[in-house]
């Protein structure tokens, strides 16, 4: 061993306790390095700082002995608690999963009322859980019945959906054409289907039989999948996971808050449209598939306009005292199961036929109302005998029921009536005879429920191009007459009012 090298007289020795903390020091940086390689350095180390090789090497291997201990240590605890988080984990997937058994069976606001206090009790995010309630509800019937093994007639399966709608729901005979053309579109849907109209279910009251209405069809359609706050992210997750039809109900207070839910069912009105979104573990995108069918039901008729233009309505009614059905149990039943099986095997056998179809649409149907009705009418057509009248009564009807002119064209179908005996008007004489109508918007058009002024009816008309014009010039430039002539509106009234007479020209209350 190599003895200590004196520090020289010209050096001052340091202070012993500056001294221990250097050799200390050391030892740390030799404690890092390889075995191999701080034992090449510990002598000349032990001679630099004035000490032992014996006390240093000592130092040094107790640094990585307490070292290795610590990791040894870190790894148990590490280990503890991943096997807390799994055991917790495990108690909470049981608990969920028991939870979520007895909410299948309950009303959907009780559900959402019991997924909050779930969430709470568990601390977590009360979307979170929600989502994950809805991509692990039980179905409500079985995803592929057993074929029917004779050919089914469509008439006869359009009247026998009839028959079992209004057994346990009072509904108009045009919304009853419509759920029933609807329930069999479902069942050709992801086979031929280009565009996907919405059943819209809607009504200005409750209790007038919307959830049973889409508890009845929840029997009759492929595939159903019944969600509660559905957000976004669930709605695409289930969608390219299971192709369902997808039923919400009491959709109002959604469709005002998730935004992200609108944009995602507007675009899933037509085939090829995806969410693309990026996954854990995996490269690139990937891309949701988003095109299924769907049924909502919503009081009132809060939906946004992009939206309800993908509608076909229906609009429910409380029953009165002499209408009598039966109450419907809310299970799955002989009858039903019969059925889904007829739809099975009449879709495997018509679907191609009735993709391929081009039926009459109705007067004044044009894109997307067109696109809505399109294999509804063709199934009609297949049916024959009163099937194509009734349906295309029946869109007639409830595409009136659910067209809502905008101001725009509600201000030209006024102003049709009023160019009806003249060639021209001022402007001033037109501001007043809109006002003059009491149960017009117009009369109460401005702030404080002034009537409409002329600046207002030219802003109006200038998304159409049309522009106030001087209708009898004169020398005095106060006295010349603004205003507008028949000529200028032909285009305009040509494109965007309908050839209807009878549309309305008034905003819906």
């Amino acid at each position: 061993m190599t003895d200590p090298v004196p520090f020289p007289p010209s050096q001052r020795a340091p202070d012993p306790v500056e001294m221990i903390q250097r050799q200390h020091k050391e030892a740390e940086r030799l404690a890092r390095l390889a075995p191999g390689e701080w034992r090449l350095w510990i002598d000349d180390s032990a001679a630099r700082y004035g000490c032992p090789r014996a006390t240093l090497e000592a130092a040094v291997k107790a640094i990585i002995a307490q070292r290795e201990k610590d990791e040894r240590e870190h790894k148990a605890a590490e280990e503890r608690d991943r096997r807390r988080g799994e055991k917790a984990a495990a108690a909470k997937k049981k608990q969920k999963a028991q939870t979520f058994k007895t909410l299948e069976v309950l009303p959907e606001a009780e559900q959402e009322r019991r997924l909050a206090d779930l969430a709470k009790d568990l601390e977590e995010d009360p979307c979170a859980v929600r989502e994950e309630f809805a991509a692990s509800s039980a179905p409500l019937v079985e995803s592929k019945p057993e074929l029917w093994p004779e050919t089914v007639a469509t008439a006869q399966l359009l009247d026998d959906l009839v028959k079992l709608i209004r057994r346990y729901v009072v509904i108009r005979d045009d919304g009853t054409t419509a759920a029933a053309l609807f329930t069999a579109m479902c069942w050709i849907h992801n086979a031929v289907a280009t565009h996907s109209p919405i059943l819209g279910v809607t009504s200005p009251d409750p209790d007038s039989g919307k959830t049973t209405l889409l508890s009845v069809l929840a029997l009759l359609v492929p595939k159903p999948r019944r969600s509660v706050e559905l957000t976004g992210p669930a709605a695409f997750r289930i969608i390219d996971h299971e192709h369902p039809t997808l039923i919400m109900d009491e959709a109002d207070d959604i469709l005002e808050r998730k935004k992200d839910l609108v944009h995602i069912i507007n675009a899933s009105w037509t085939r090829g449209s995806t969410i693309p979104r990026t996954l854990p573990g995996q490269r690139g995108e990937h891309h949701f598939d988003i095109f299924c069918p769907k049924i909502v039901a919503m009081k009132g008729p809060k939906v946004p306009g992009t939206t309800a233009s993908r509608f076909i309505p229906i609009r429910m009614q409380p029953r009165l005292p002499e209408e009598t059905i039966e109450d419907f149990p809310f299970v799955d039943g002989p009858e039903f199961i019969e059925i889904r099986r007829k739809l099975m095997r009449w879709a495997a056998d018509n679907a191609v036929a009735l993709g391929e179809a081009k039926p009459e649409q109705p007067p004044g149907f044009h894109n997307r109302l067109a696109a809505n009705w399109r294999l509804l009418l063709a199934i009609a057509d297949h049916a024959g005998g009163d099937w194509p009248k009734r349906a295309r009564q029946a869109a007639d009807e409830l595409s009136r029921q659910n067209t809502e002119p905008s101001q725009g064209r509600r201000l030209l179908a006024a102003l049709r009536a009023l160019f009806a005996n003249r060639d021209e008007i001022p402007s001033a004489e037109i501001v007043q005879r809109l006002a003059a109508d009491l149960g017009a918007e117009w009369c109460e058009f401005g702030r404080g429920r002034s009537p409409i002024t002329q600046r207002q009816l030219a802003v109006l008309l200038k998304e159409y191009e049309i522009a106030p014009v001087v209708l009898h010039p004169t020398k005095r430039a106060e006295l010349s007459r603004h205003g507008y002539r028949r000529a200028q509106f032909k285009d305009a009234f040509a494109r965007f009012l309908p050839s209807d007479p009878n549309i309305r020209t008034r905003k819906a209350k």
